[in-house]
This record gives structure tokens, C-alpha cells and sequence, in this order.
């Protein structure tokens, strides 16, 4: 008799393993717990703006969900428990994500409806300078009436010159841009929007799997340190960061599955900004190009996303 193995959830790394679908139905007896599509992350900013018309990704049309939503997990019977009953594995991986702190409307884990109010909204605010929160104001202040970005610095993982530059850039473009913190009660003019990052889910926790308020900690090769059965992959994982790291974990964990064993290796990843029109910030580090090359670049790397798994 196969293992049975069980996907949940539709982040960016599971794509890239049920790509290898065929192959691992060799295998496994292979489960999929999760909705049928998602947003690509990467590209919704440029929706936002106009440039892109869709980005949505979409799960095969040969894989039926057994169920749709994981509402716990019992590691040690090797349960998970469903909106449609209890599903036993041998392994499981995970792809479900972290969510977003909780500051107005969070951007994890982002839906189409949530993006089709973006896109709707007259005004939006957006609290956090870093990444996700600067491309995002560069995006919504193309179409909308007015955009408010609140954030202590810009781009604080940068160097400051960079800061300064992408903060003139924004002033200029429209934004106004509010150089504090956002507190509770503060007057705020349309869909304030939560760019600060994300933190852990609480059933992480119930289950187990990490400490209260805590990452899951993997090994080397992204399994649960406690739970070896049980693969972690995207922003779930405390020793990966998101974006990039997601889609390499989930090519790492197919790996896995199919007899490679080797050690995930954490490398500096390529970023790109949606900044003014026909524009972008290229950051490998503390390196940093704007321009329109990297412009370029970001288009046909996003499209080229959504239109693989679509």
C-alpha cells in the first residue's frame, strides 16, 4: 500500500509541487486539502495599477480537493481535521502561510474579493514603509484619489540613501506620506490596508508545531524538528523569508518526495518594486537598481508566474 500523502493549502511552493503531480501519484496515495485558486503575490500590485488584467493562479483541473479548509491538525495521531472530517496521513505538507498582523484589512492571505475592493476603493491607507507597503502605494496611487502611507522609515532594510530617494519618489507621486506609526483609533480616509508583515496563525501553536506567537522551526531539509513527517514550506517556516524562498521551498520538498535528499540552502533572493510608471527597484541585498530594465524584468518574470499556473 502507497504512503498517503497530504498538500494543504495553495501557497506559491505548492504549486511547484503538484507540478510534479504524475510523478508522485507513483509514489503516493496523494490527498489535496485547499481552494482551487490563489493570488499570486508577486504581480496583484500590478493589478492594482492597471498593467496586469489577472493574477490569478489556478490549481490543475485534474485535482478534485478532498476538502477545502484545515481547521486543525493533531501531529501525533497524524490527523487533519477538515470542513468535510478527519483525514489521516503518512506525510503532509504544508502551505496554508502566516497571516497578516491585524492592523485594519490584512494582505495575507490575499483573495480575489480582497483585491477586487483594492481595485474599487476611492482611497486607500497603507500602514508599513517596507516592501510589500511601498509597492503596494506606488500601485494604488496610479487610479485612486488619494493613497496615505504610514511608516516610521522607508525601506529600512536598505541602505538609507535608498530610503530617501524612494520616499521623494512617493511624495512625488502623489502619496502622502506620514512618517509615524499608525495607532488604534487613528482617523484613516478609506481602506486601510496592513503592509507591516505577517505573524504566525494560532492553530500553529495548538497543534504544537511551534512555540506560542512563534515560526515553526525546521531542519536543514524544511521538516518539523519534532514531527519528520511533516514538510513546511513558505512564509510557515522561521528559517525561510517569504516571496522567492516560498516557490524554491516547495521545489525543494517535490525534491523530497521523489528520493533527492539534500539540504535547503538559503541564498540572497532577487527583488523587484513596481515603483513610478514604466519603472521599478531591483534590490540583491543591499544592491539596488532603479530603473526601466528592472521594470522590464518584473513584467515578464510575473507574467510568466501567472500564466504557468493558469
Amino acid at each position: 500500500m502507497k504512503p498517503r500523502l497530504v498538500l494543504v493549502g495553495l501557497g506559491h511552493g505548492q504549486f511547484e509541487i503538484l507540478e510534479h503531480l504524475d510523478r508522485l501519484r507513483e509514489c503516493y496515495e496523494v490527498s489535496y486539502i485547499g481552494g482551487r485558486e490563489a493570488i499570486y503575490t508577486g504581480a496583484f500590485p500590478q493589478v492594482i495599477a492597471g498593467e496586469m488584467a489577472s493574477a490569478t493562479t489556478r490549481l490543475r483541473r485534474d485535482i478534485a480537493p478532498v476538502a477545502e479548509r484545515l481547521i486543525a491538525l493533531d501531529p501525533d495521531a497524524r490527523l487533519v481535521e477538515t470542513d468535510h472530517g478527519n483525514i489521516a496521513y503518512d506525510i503532509l505538507v504544508l502551505a496554508t502561510g502566516a497571516k497578516s498582523r491585524g492592523i485594519g484589512t490584512g494582505l495575507k492571505p490575499m483573495t480575489r474579493n480582497m483585491l477586487d475592493e483594492i481595485v474599487q476603493s476611492d482611497a486607500i491607507t497603507i500602514v508599513g514603509g517596507g516592501k510589500a507597503g511601498v509597492e503596494l502605494a506606488f500601485a494604488c496611487i496610479r487610479r485612486k484619489r488619494h493613497v496615505t502611507l504610514y511608516a516610521r522609515d522607508i525601506l529600512p532594510d536598505l541602505p538609507h540613501h535608498v530610503g530617501r530617494q524612494t520616499a521623494r519618489r512617493l511624495v512625488q507621486s502623489g502619496v502622502t506620506l506620514m512618517l509615524s506609526s499608525f495607532q488604534p483609533g487613528t482617523k484613516a480616509e478609506g481602506l486601510v490596508l496592513d503592509a507591516t508583515g505577517v505573524g504566525p496563525d494560532d492553530w500553529w501553536a495548538a497543534a504544537g508545531l511551534a512555540d506560542h506567537d512563534a515560526f515553526i522551526e525546521t531542519t536543514a531539509d524544511l521538516r518539523h524538528r519534532v514531527y519528520r513527517e511533516i514538510y513546511i514550506t513558505g512564509d510557515m517556516a522561521a528559517r525561510l523569508n517569504g516571496g522567492v524562498d516560498a516557490v524554491r521551498s516547495g521545489r525543494h520538498v517535490a525534491r523530497q518526495l521523489l528520493g533527492t535528499s539534500r539540504p535547503f540552502k538559503s541564498r540572497t533572493s532577487l527583488n523587484i518594486l513596481l515603483t513610478t510608471p514604466g519603472r521599478a527597484l531591483l534590490t540583491f541585498g543591499k544592491l539596488t537598481w532603479h530603473g526601466r530594465l528592472p521594470y522590464w524584468l518584473k513584467r515578464k518574470i510575473d507574467r510568466r508566474h501567472v500564466e504557468r499556473f493558469n
